[in-house]
């Protein structure tokens, strides 16, 4: 309950300075800033299907340096991919195009699931430290 009490306490004081002003003088401040992130080039999920650790990662740093926003680095449901593949996701063709050619993989293919909520699915295959470009 002091607990609760507290916490109520500090809430009123800090909403205290928050309202309107009395004096009709009174501007409002700007104490910072808020800065936006940058627009992402593309959201992307990365999914190792070589069984190998560490692969997924790899491919993710990569596509992070270069703008992608990775929201998932996983493993795929099966792990015996021999070539890595890019898979656009949403009607986002520009995404999965520069996400294939940001990482080596000469083209990408259409499997739409709106569900994910990603742009683009990377399924690393064994095939990745090969076409990786430096």
């Amino acid at each position: 309950m002091r607990g609760a009490s507290l916490a109520a306490i500090l809430f009123a004081t800090i909403l205290s300075g928050c309202g309107p002003s009395d004096d009709p003088a009174a501007k409002p401040t700007i104490d910072s800033v808020a800065v936006l992130p940058s627009r992402s080039a593309g959201v992307v999920e990365v999914l190792n299907g070589t069984g190998r650790k560490g692969a997924a990662n790899r491919i993710a740093e990569r596509l992070r340096a270069r703008g992608y926003d990775v929201v998932k680095i996983g493993n795929a449901p099966e792990r015996n991919h021999s070539r890595t593949i890019v898979a656009e996701r949403r009607a986002a063709p520009q995404v999965a195009a520069g996400v294939a050619k940001a990482i080596g993989v000469p083209s990408f293919f259409s499997f739409h699931n709106e569900n994910l909520l990603v742009d683009a699915t990377v399924f690393v295959g064994r095939d990745f430290e090969e076409i990786l470009p430096p």
